[in-house]
């Protein structure tokens, strides 16, 4: 450090330092820090409720020696951090040991943003780029975050506003890694390292696990070299060791998770391939395009490596969005627009690496017309000079990077008003004007991610709702502590409305602020639990208008009448009901009975719909024998949950051997839509014979009590089977019981042999194998630490 500060800096080295440093400002002022060193609750999209997952990795799973686990507290209960990211939130409970809560959420969710520019200028320099193409790369990685062509993606400021900061932080490791990558390539070293940021950008979002393992295998094909390949075969087994523990039970957990089945692009008249490979205006397309085909052209004829890399993977992105329509072969769950931003980020880099190359060719055409037009005059070549390189100049390089910086720091910092010593004034003629120096133009701020940033870092308590959101948090939390109602999980009315509060997802905090006593039934992590689909029926039902977005369902809107069956069913204790015609709807239902009302909300406690029930007729187990085996018990589930008429008894997907057994058929009569239609709905299944009814004999269930990863409960007889409200998962473990199996829609039931049952959350052989991989993966990464130190004091004794 000392050697840093005392040594004298070059030309190149403060230009360096300027525009890193001078980007992630721009950045930073841009995402307003006032507000994010603010004491106070985030909110925003998808921010407002990522607020629940590291508080309740602090206070539930870390205390467990977990890193993930169960959580009671969103859809009847899901598997937590199993099939989304833990690595950023324990960065936010690091950051959280030293300052408050929500001021360490708000900086790990610009994390991202704010080092993609270093990890960018990193990446050139590892990859052998001179001055200044990695500091062009950097000026392109901040265009690229000030992109708004797209908002939820990935990757961009709009994204990371919108929540999908996890996703922001992994490309920045992903964009360091495959320098880092290069570099052992090139200088045979850092392949821990190396091994150990790749590794963290998988663990930091599945998406761009797909990319930064992509790029690792196609750096490998590019380099085609013996030693290279067996570096990435070093990097790729390591990375993957270190990343099991999560990435394992999220490849092989897809059966019990949502496919969301979100419409791929493009879809509907006004859509194309086109537009979501060219977003931005024409003039805009063909240069960026234009100038990134240069880029690739030259690095082609050049045998430049990573030049070829990115043009390559390039293409390879452009094919994977295109083929990546119908999802992954295996787990799906991909929406090909996700893979837009790294095509989008690597054209930004071939784009400012063509203009440079472009204006080194047109640099070098003037100066050889001007030595033309010497040698003409002087009729003679005679003392002229061989021409040197134009990018070997010291002083052109520095212009071009100055030159480039001022145009685009200039179109942003006009764009946002966030020129440094710029100010909004009135001129002469009382118009509003923003001036920088002697440059103005009118006050108008065409972007928009500043004011996202504005408004999600003033958090919930700068909103003017929020006296109504506290006290209806306050009236459900005495709801909970009131001995004659108690805990319980809690549906409440989906309304666009409800963005007042700071996001329209606010109420997924209930059991944020109750300390788990009120359960939310919608929650982020949709993919996460099985009962997802069921919940969101159960909401379109009991909402005037609800967001509907698990695409196929056959919603019943707006009809209480079914909803009220559908909330018991799901064990919901509490229905929170928001517009006139919800609650007008709700007064009529019998089984709903008001118990409070906090501003325009009033809440309901559902009748029936305890945790532990038993069972009056047998359970019949279904089968299904084609097709994706997740999309078949989506079927029965969908099928008994909202037809019980067509079934004399609840389904289950395995059971004793004396429990009868039929295959589901899809009932034809009511399809809508074939497997390739938008109109497609998911079909309705029936029981190919007739199930014979058996009536169980009456059973008391009492004494059920609920912690964080168990249920248990007494029963007054043993051997009948009980239904327990709860999402299934093959986790679940039971003491003195058999089971527990898998129930429509997506609970679970168990056959006590004991009056006093347990279940709990436990570990599966595929968990206790995934740390064990982790663990081979530190050894791996310690075991070559300590054989460097040893080398390293050999070679020092032998001095």
């Amino acid at each position: 450090m000392k050697e840093l500060f005392s040594k004298r800096w070059s030309a190149q080295q403060i230009t360096s330092a300027i525009v890193v440093a001078g980007s992630t400002f721009m950045l930073l002022m841009t995402l307003h820090p006032e507000l994010i060193l603010r004491n106070n609750t985030p909110t925003g999209g998808d921010m407002g409720a990522h607020v629940y997952g590291p508080a309740y990795l602090r206070d539930f799973l870390l205390p467990h020696f977990r890193l993930t686990g169960w959580s009671n507290d969103w859809y009847s209960g899901f598997p937590m951090y199993r099939f989304y990211m833990v690595v950023p939130a324990l960065a936010v409970l690091l950051i959280d040991l030293i300052l408050p809560y929500g001021i360490a959420l708000k900086l790990i969710a610009v994390l991202g943003i704010l080092t993609l520019p270093v990890c960018t200028w990193l990446f050139g320099k590892f990859a052998k780029f001179l001055f200044p193409i990695p500091e062009l790369l950097t000026l392109a990685s901040v265009v690229f975050l000030y992109d708004e062509s797209f908002t939820i993606y990935g990757g961009n400021i709009a994204s990371t506003m919108a929540g999908e900061f996890s996703f922001s932080i992994s490309l920045s490791l992903a964009v360091l890694g495959f320098g880092l990558l290069i570099r052992a390539f090139e200088e045979h070293r850092g392949k821990m390292l190396t091994a150990l940021v790749v590794a963290l950008s998988a663990l930091s979002h599945g998406i761009v696990l797909l990319f930064v393992f992509g790029g690792v295998v196609l750096l490998a094909a590019v380099w085609f070299e013996r030693r290279s390949a067996m570096t990435a075969l070093t990097v790729s087994i390591t990375a993957v060791l270190l990343s099991s523990f999560w990435v394992l039970p999220f490849l092989t957990g897809h059966a019990y998770m949502t496919d969301m089945k979100y419409e791929p692009r493009p879809s509907g008249a006004s859509d194309s391939f086109w537009s979501m490979y060219f977003p931005l205006t024409t003039f805009w397309d063909i240069v960026i395009t234009g100038f990134a085909v240069i880029a690739f052209a030259n690095f082609v004829k050049a045998r430049n490596r990573t030049g070829i890399w990115m043009g390559a993977y390039c293409i390879v992105l452009v094919l994977g969005v295109y083929f990546g329509r119908e999802s992954l072969p295996v787990i799906g769950l991909l929406w090909n627009p996700r893979l837009l931003p790294f095509l989008y980020l690597l054209r930004y880099f071939m784009m400012v690496i063509g203009i440079y190359q472009s204006a080194v060719w047109l640099s070098t055409f003037y100066r050889l017309q001007q030595l033309g037009r010497k040698a003409l005059v002087e009729q003679s070549v005679e003392g002229i000079k061989p021409l040197s390189s134009i990018s070997e100049s010291p002083k052109f390089n520095l212009s071009w990077i100055t030159a480039f910086t001022v145009i685009v720091v200039g179109i942003i910092g006009f764009r946002f008003q966030e020129m440094p010593f710029g100010k909004i004034t009135t001129n002469a003629a009382g118009e509003t004007i923003y001036k920088w120096g002697f440059v103005s133009t009118k006050a108008t701020n065409d972007g928009f991610v500043d004011g996202w940033a504005r408004w999600n870092f003033t958090g919930y308590e700068g909103k003017s709702a929020y006296a109504e959101y506290r006290a209806v948090v306050e009236t459900m939390k005495n709801i909970g502590q009131d001995p004659n109602l108690g805990c319980g999980r809690a549906l409440w009315e989906n309304n666009g409305e409800l963005n007042k509060y700071g996001t329209t997802m606010s109420l997924m905090l209930l059991p944020h602020w109750t300390k788990g006593c009120i359960g939310s039934m919608e929650g982020l992590n949709f993919e996460a639990a099985g009962t997802t689909p069921y919940h969101f029926i159960t909401a379109a039902a009991m909402s005037k208008q609800s967001s509907n977005p698990v695409r196929e369902l056959r919603y019943d809107d707006n009809n209480a009448g079914l909803g009220v069956r559908y909330l018991q069913e799901l064990g919901v204790r509490y229905y929170m009901a928001f517009t006139a015609e919800a609650i007008s709807q709700a007064n009529m239902q019998a089984a709903l009975v008001k118990v409070a009302q906090s501003g325009p909300w009033v809440i309901y406690k559902v009748e029936a719909s305890d945790l532990v029930v038993p069972m009056s007729v047998q359970p019949v187990i279904v089968t299904s024998k084609v097709g994706d085996p997740k999309e078949r018990w989506l079927e029965i589930g969908t099928s008994w949950f909202q037809h019980p008429e067509d079934w004399a008894a609840v389904p289950v997907a395995s059971g004793p051997d004396s429990w009868q057994k039929v295959e589901a058929v899809v009932d034809l009569n009511r399809r809508q839509g074939e497997p390739t239609d938008s109109s497609r709905r998911v079909d309705i299944v029936k029981p190919s014979e007739t199930i014979t009814k058996v009536e169980l004999p009456a059973v008391q269930v009492s004494n059920t009590v609920l912690e964080d990863e168990s249920i248990s409960f007494t029963v007054d007889k043993v051997g009948v089977p009980v239904l327990v409200r709860m999402s299934y998962f093959p986790n679940w473990k039971v003491e003195n019981a058999e089971g527990p199996f898998r129930v429509a829609p997506n609970m679970m039931v168990v056959i006590p042999t004991s009056n006093e049952v347990r279940l709990h959350y436990g570990y599966s052989f595929i968990d206790f194998f995934a740390y064990f991989m982790t663990f081979l993966g530190v050894a791996t990464m310690a075991v070559r630490w300590r054989g460097r130190q040893v080398e390293r004091n050999r070679k020092l004794l032998s001095r």
